[in-house]
């Protein structure tokens, strides 16, 4: 590890480099001072792209720094192909959000739109120790109203708005509003591990785990969390589990390191198998190959989980918890399914049979740095975080051909088989199809549609798509 760190010095000097030589082309004509201010971080932001940007040979020649810095940012992009990068005005926050952590009140929804041009929310999940569980809301549960004003095609972008401050919520059944629900926001951290258990069934054994997010802590550099989901598969691990179904439905990606991890308590491999490699820009090939040799890219299962300090140095090191003799792994998967999910999927399927349940899968090969402005004197004129593609993702067979996503297996979808039951009872459909699947249930034991089957909930957004962090694979800056 010790090396990531003289990579991120080099680099940063590299970069220093060129932006000593973009700002000296500055024009010398008089500015407003927010033009001016646009400028320098306008610079920088150019100045990282032509470092680190996958399609870096792709920028455009001439650029407007003059722009507002986001303006600025999405005129760099290479919109034939990169459809993820982004760029905030605050990186703290965009840190926080990286690690689970945002202003909330703590329920996952999904949109579809009901009658005419009318919105209802569909209520996915709680969570735990939130305003919205303090609250009573629940799985299942729809709202057509946020601060009593009815959810349209024309005004739920700017009503979701609204929900990170107190607000309420119009709750009922999907036709109409039972009651007003008033709720809190807090900075809310949330763990991504929403369910494990163990099911007896039919003389098997089968471990289920729902993971939410990939994430090693909240940004504390505790490992709290991947040592959690260690524990876990000690506990399957201990059980005996001869199957494992893993739900990823919600689970739209972060940390490439976790994804290693949780793929290597999967797969029983050893730190000598090769898990995934990756694919740089030329500038950041060059360097590195010449700098650390020709395996520099190259991602290995774990054998053991690992703190290091800011000079790299080992601090705590935790045997990873294997499941022995696994051959085979179903995994739950939805439209959100992203990134991180599929970069497991993706290291996976050549090491053992991968049977997917659900829908094709959202379909991102490719990773992002969280990049800012890390002098603190110059944090003061310059709080903007971005997260631009920088790698693209291969198996060790070679295969990145995701893009499109993964088709599953055997296709269902948890909003044709209303009203949605709680998450891990075996009747819930999703769950209920892996079962079946893995043949312990019988096939006409899959439950019918409910009655509100004929309205079909049709989703058309998520929450998900207002936190672009949670649909991302990303590295670390020293990785690199």
């Amino acid at each position: 590890m010790q090396h990531f760190l003289s990579k991120k010095i080099s680099l940063t000097l590299i970069l220093l480099a060129l932006l000593t030589v973009i700002s000296s082309c500055k024009e010398d004509d008089p500015v407003s001072d927010e033009i001016s201010s646009n400028r320098n971080v306008n610079d920088w932001i150019l100045g990282n792209m032509q470092t680190w940007y996958l399609w870096s040979d792709k920028l455009p020649g001439k650029t407007n720094k003059n722009l507002h810095p986001a303006d600025y940012f999405e005129s760099l992009l290479y919109k034939k192909e990169d459809r993820f990068s982004w760029i905030q005005e605050n990186f703290i926050e965009l840190k926080e959000m990286i690690s689970g952590i945002q202003m909330e009140a703590g329920y996952d929804y999904s949109l579809g739109q009901n009658k005419g041009n009318d919105v209802v929310g569909l209520i996915n999940y709680v969570k735990p120790n939130s305003p919205a569980s303090e609250a009573g809301l629940k799985r299942g549960d729809f709202f057509h109203t946020i601060n009593r004003t009815q959810l349209t095609i024309d005004n739920y972008q700017t009503l979701l708005g609204k929900i990170s401050s107190a607000h309420t919520l119009g709750i009922g059944d999907i036709e109409r509003v039972h009651k007003s629900v008033s709720l809190s926001v807090t900075k809310y951290e949330e763990n991504p591990i929403l369910l494990d258990t163990i099911y007896e069934i039919n003389n098997q054994k089968i471990g289920y785990l729902l993971y939410n997010f990939f994430a090693q802590d909240n940004g504390n550099n505790s490992l709290s969390y991947v040592k959690e989901l260690n524990q876990v598969f000690g506990k399957f691990q201990g059980s005996g589990i001869n199957e494992l179904i893993l739900d990823l439905r919600y689970n739209s990606g972060g940390a490439i390191t976790t994804s290693v991890a949780l793929s290597s308590m999967i797969a029983n491999r050893t730190a000598s198998d090769l898990f995934a490699m990756e694919e740089y820009n030329s500038f950041i090939d060059n360097y590195f190959r010449k700098a650390e040799g020709e395996n520099y890219n190259k991602i290995f299962f774990q054998d053991q989980l690992e703190k290091y300090d800011e000079r790299g140095n080992v601090l705590e090191s935790v045997p990873v918890n294997k499941l022995a003799g696994l051959n085979q792994l179903y995994v739950i998967t939805s439209e959100r399914t992203a990134s991180a999910s599929e970069l497991v999927i993706n290291g996976l399927i050549p090491y053992m049979k991968v049977i997917l349940i659900g829908e094709t899968t959202y379909g991102k090969n490719v990773g992002s740095v969280t990049l800012y402005e890390e002098d603190s004197e110059k944090q003061k004129n310059n709080t903007w975080g971005m997260q631009p593609i920088v790698v693209k993702l291969a198996n060790v067979n070679n295969e990145s051909g995701y893009g499109n996503g993964f088709a599953p297996d055997e296709i269902v979808s948890e909003y044709k088989h209303l009203p949605l039951l709680p998450l891990g009872d075996t009747n819930e459909v999703m769950l209920q199809t892996a079962l079946i699947r893995m043949g312990v249930l019988p096939a006409n034991s899959l439950r019918s549609a409910g009655k509100t089957e004929a309205l079909q909930f049709h989703p058309v957004s998520s929450s998900i798509d207002r936190t672009p962090v949670r649909r991302n694979l990303y590295v670390k800056p020293a990785k690199l």
